[in-house]
């Protein structure tokens, strides 16, 4: 059993475990980090905290502010589950969660870099390396988003949709 709470900064060494465990190192020198600047967007940082043991992290997710055709969207990443516990809904459940928060601010749509087949499970429309104009080429199968608000996919103008950091 698992509590979903927002991350705290004594949470650090935590999720740094978690990173560890779940990342090889190269994972930080993906291109999808040049997007990554700036704060993240705390108050949607979750952390899945083992129920019976105070401190101890099963998961984490974070978001950065980017923009998606100059508006305001969210970037998911990274998202780090103890890979001893994966498959038992901590992420789906982290993923779910911060998104529901997300929905009360100023954020159109929410976009990842991710495992081709986890985040169509979560309502993620899968996207094409042509609809998108990236800072840095990313794997096209990794590319999902998800509107966050009442905005639409159709609702953007014809892609290659411009996105960036903000």
């Amino acid at each position: 059993m698992f509590n979903i709470r927002q991350e705290t900064p004594a949470d650090q060494p935590e999720i740094d475990r978690l990173m560890a465990l779940g990342f090889a190192s190269s994972h930080s020198s993906r291109n999808i980090w040049q997007l990554r600047h700036g704060q993240k967007v705390a108050d949607l940082c979750l952390v899945a905290e083992d129920e019976g043991k105070a401190g101890h992290l099963l998961g984490s997710i974070r978001y950065w502010p980017i923009t998606i055709n100059a508006m305001p969207s969210l970037l998911l990443g990274p998202l780090a589950v103890d890979p001893e516990l994966r498959g038992q809904g901590i992420g789906r459940q982290l993923v779910r969660d911060s998104l529901a928060l997300a929905q009360s601010g100023p954020w159109a749509f929410c976009f990842v870099s991710g495992e081709r087949d986890y985040y169509p499970k979560l309502g993620f429309s899968k996207l094409t390396a042509h609809q998108v104009d990236l800072p840095a080429p990313i794997e096209e199968e990794r590319l999902h988003i998800i509107s966050v608000s009442a905005t639409n996919l159709e609702d953007l103008p014809e892609a290659p949709w411009v996105i960036r950091s903000s």
